[in-house]
């Protein structure tokens, strides 16, 4: 059978400015009203709105590799709808498995993690930590160890849970624990941050506070573990850096963190660091300063 050579394929009604256009060399052209709305390149792109490869004209998208754009003036670019009150609507995969998705929850907008991880709904007057599936209540960290935030700033101080209902083993301090508190509140000092200085030089600034060495020390003098308090905390991980190239074409390096040891490769390497909650320190420091008062008091 002989090939029908066509440079445009159009209703046979007589609309001849809406059809197919084939006139281009290794270009699929769809016209409507006499103007290009879409082509399928020779690539296989498909260009809708736009006949440029790029992320400046506006219109869609759709490359043959896998990835899509969409260009708008003025906005949201695309918009995705679940009409019903909640559930997914964008699921997120890496090897055909599903690693998350962003939801609808209750009205309110919501990332969730697959499987026992964290996740955050943006409420009406707050954020609130989701796990496993659901909202959960003190199960969930802001930053670990090895990955701090800097500054939180903050109209009010922060709420921590007093409830006597939800403690247990209520005691009076120890003899040695008062000994520990009267010599860390000797141990405070002047410092400044590596990092600061490193950044700022000599405008980094003077910060004042207790360095956890010397914490563990002073408890070590009193026959008594660091690590059994809350006011002092260890973390470790595991870090390595590796090359890569971004989306530009541009060589970068990346730092890799690995939470436990078991999920840590050969080359990476062991991180520790020692820091306290101040709350709880100085609540215990006042335990010896209030014993101290009441023993001047009785003279």
């Amino acid at each position: 059978m002989s090939k029908i050579e066509v440079d445009e394929i159009v209703n046979q009604t007589g609309d001849n400015d809406s059809g197919i256009d084939l006139s281009t060399n290794d270009i699929v052209a769809v016209k409507t009203a006499n103007t290009e709305k879409m082509r399928v390149d020779a690539s296989g792109n498909v260009l809708i709105g736009k006949t440029a490869l790029n992320n400046t004209d506006t219109g869609h998208r759709f490359n043959v590799g896998g990835d899509a754009s969409f260009v708008k003036d003025g906005g949201a670019c695309l918009k995705l709808n679940r009409t019903s009150s909640h559930g997914g609507v964008i699921e997120i995969l890496k090897d055909n498995t599903a690693v998350g998705q962003l939801d609808s929850s209750s009205g309110n907008f919501l990332i969730r993690t697959a499987g026992n991880y964290s996740g955050l709904r943006f409420d009406a007057n707050g954020y609130t930590a989701f796990k496993n599936g659901s909202d959960v209540d003190d199960q969930v960290d802001l930053g670990y160890g090895g990955g701090k935030f800097r500054d939180i700033y903050a109209g009010n101080a922060s709420i921590q849970t007093s409830d006597q209902n939800e403690k247990q083993d209520i005691a009076s301090f120890t003899t040695k624990e008062l000994n520990v508190a009267k010599k860390l509140s000797t141990l405070f000092k002047t410092f400044r941050w590596k990092n600061a200085v490193s950044e700022k030089g000599d405008s980094a600034r003077t910060h004042s506070g207790i360095i956890a060495q010397e914490v563990q020390s002073a408890f070590s003098s009193e026959g008594l573990d660091a690590t059994k308090y809350a006011l002092f905390t260890i973390d470790i991980w595991w870090e390595e850096y590796e090359n890569f190239i971004d989306d530009d074409g541009k060589e970068k390096t990346r730092r890799i963190v690995y939470r436990t040891e078991e999920e840590s490769t050969s080359s990476a390497t062991k991180r520790t660091r020692l820091g306290v909650r101040y709350p709880e320190l100085f609540s215990f420091i006042f335990s010896s300063i209030e014993a101290r008062l009441t023993a001047l008091e009785s003279k």
